[in-house]
């Protein structure tokens, strides 16, 4: 029996017992029902909204309103309540007498839920008050086994904390490619330590306040736990990697993986994120695994992004002609990713050319370059690769580089003036207003302007994290802190070096667009809108 189901057929039973119910309902065919729409026999989950809209699958799931994690959300003016299993099998009553009207009974308050009563709602939407519920709830067709499996799952849907958190503390850890800069390495982590400094300095304060706290902020207090950092280094080969991670897993569960940094392959650390049901937030990587995630957060896709937003702007602009891409082995995937989007556009005349391992493009190579006289020539190359590039003048096109390898390389003006890069961040004009308030808090901190992308990033991310956690309150579900995530991504007071970041329900890519640029004296010059493939 695979350890998840194992756990959430224990938890079930803890939790009936516990509340002297028995239920033969298996909460993983629950969990299925909940989070995917589909029932234990393999067909949709099937369901009407009041005015008779028909809802299937995964767009009548209980995951669609209340979230993966059952807290629920804001939809408008109607909000969607909590439906875990501590706030729905027991009596909804105002949280201290005071907040009682005086002459009636809250309309808030309800008896708790029982399988018979919950099967009861979700066939015809009156709740255990024998008020309707609100239009948005549908009304299900769901037999008694089914709704047996979904309450077996839900009463253990964010009963308790995840791991990594107890009554005192709260784990945190940074995850770090030991073949990674160290330049970045440091610039990460002195943000990190800096700011778990300052918060666990303010809930020493937070904790004392909580013993003398009125009623009203009582459980408000509940949130404050002392932040530990964790610093797991990877060595070696990524293929290590999984075994690795376990270990420190094993010595020390965390509740979530804020930042990192890495040189190449992210893959195994996006992948155990996923496994572990453990969010990794914002790590500095530009090698970015591409397929979706629930739990691995980025700030942009990295140079597969780039690479599709080149095309789209190739399109925009009607380049007429033989398109060249130069690459490596280690931009292979970037190549494949613009070969792709071209090709879906419609355009086919692209070539391809590998630089060998071990070979340094030279004068030579780029007369050959030179020879098939592309009207656009784009390189996934690395600075040190563009050092005989002079050689390429005069091109007979447009030359297109990637700022996130080559940086913003010193081109000679006979090339300058064709040249573009493709600029995922904030412009420099825009970019400087913005990190004044990371620049006080450096000072503050006697913390040196290392690395303004690592250093802004970084202290996004935790700051995310700052933002987030007190709104679990004592409900620590990763699920819920990841949910909170997505809600302040764009609210947040540090902004990250990437613009426009925003994350829907499911979106784990804040920033999703790139500009394509050309250096000028007076600075990066647009050459068009921010482009989202």
């Amino acid at each position: 029996m695979a350890p998840r189901r194992l756990v959430l057929m224990l938890l079930a039973a803890f939790t009936a017992c516990a509340a002297g119910l028995a239920s033969a309902g298996d909460p993983a065919l629950g969990e299925r029902i909940y989070q995917q729409g589909i029932l234990p026999s393999g067909q949709p989950l099937q369901a009407s909204l009041q005015q008779g809209l028909p809802l299937s699958g995964a767009k009548a799931a209980c995951s669609a309103c209340h979230r993966r994690s059952g807290f629920g959300v804001g939809e408008g003016y109607t909000p969607i309540r909590p439906i875990t299993g501590r706030y729905l099998f027991r009596d909804a009553n105002a949280p201290h007498p005071r907040l009682l009207p005086i002459s009636s009974p809250s309309p808030a308050l309800r008896p708790a839920y029982s399988e018979a009563s919950l099967a009861r709602t979700l066939r015809t939407g009156i709740d255990t008050a024998g008020r309707s519920l609100a239009g948005m709830m549908p009304r299900y067709q769901m037999s008694e086994d089914d709704v047996g499996h979904l309450v077996a799952y839900l009463r253990t849907l964010s009963v308790a904390p995840d791991p990594g958190v107890s009554d005192a503390d709260i784990h945190f850890a940074t995850i770090v490619d030991a073949s990674a800069d160290p330049g970045q390495r440091l610039a990460m982590l002195e943000i990190l330590q800096a700011y778990f400094r300052d918060k666990n300095a303010g809930t020493r304060l937070e904790s004392e306040r909580a013993r003398r706290a009125p009623w009203d902020q009582a459980r408000t207090y509940k949130a404050y736990r002392r932040w530990q950092l964790h610093v797991w280094t990877l060595k070696g080969k990524p293929e290590t990697w999984p075994e690795q991670l376990a270990a420190y897993y094993r010595q020390q569960p965390v509740f979530a993986v804020l930042s990192g940094v890495g040189a190449g392959d992210w893959q195994p650390v996006h992948d155990f994120c996923d496994q572990t049901r453990l969010p990794c937030l914002f790590p500095n990587v530009d090698q970015t695994p591409q397929e979706q995630s629930q739990y691995a957060l980025y700030l942009s896709r990295g140079l597969a992004m780039e690479a599709e937003a080149l095309a789209a702007h190739l399109v925009r602009e009607n380049i007429d002609g033989p398109i060249v891409q130069v690459f490596r082995d280690d931009t292979a995937a970037t190549a494949q990713a613009f070969r792709q989007a071209l090709t879906a556009a419609g355009k086919a005349d692209l070539s391809d050319r590998l630089v060998a391992a071990g070979a340094t493009p030279d004068a030579g190579y780029w007369q050959e370059i030179r020879n098939l006289k592309p009207a656009a020539l784009v390189l996934w190359l690395k600075n040190p690769d563009l050092a005989a590039l002079a050689s390429l003048a005069p091109t007979p096109g447009r030359l297109y580089l990637s700022s996130r390898l080559a940086g913003q390389p010193a081109l000679p003006d006979a090339l300058a003036e064709q040249a573009a890069l493709v600029y995922p961040w904030e412009l420099p004009a825009r970019l400087a207003p913005n990190l004044l308030r990371l620049h006080a808090w450096l000072r503050m901190k006697r913390i040196a302007p290392r690395n303004d992308p690592i250093q802004a990033n970084t202290f996004y991310a935790v700051t995310l994290a700052g933002m987030a956690i007190p709104d679990l309150v004592d409900d620590y579900s990763r699920d819920y802190f990841i949910e909170r995530i997505e809600h302040g991504v764009e609210y947040a007071l540090a902004p990250s070096t990437f613009p426009h970041p925003s994350l829907g329900p499911g979106q784990r890519f804040a920033s999703k667009g790139s500009y394509v640029v050309r250096q000028t004296p007076d600075g990066l010059q647009p050459l068009g809108d921010w482009i989202v493939p």
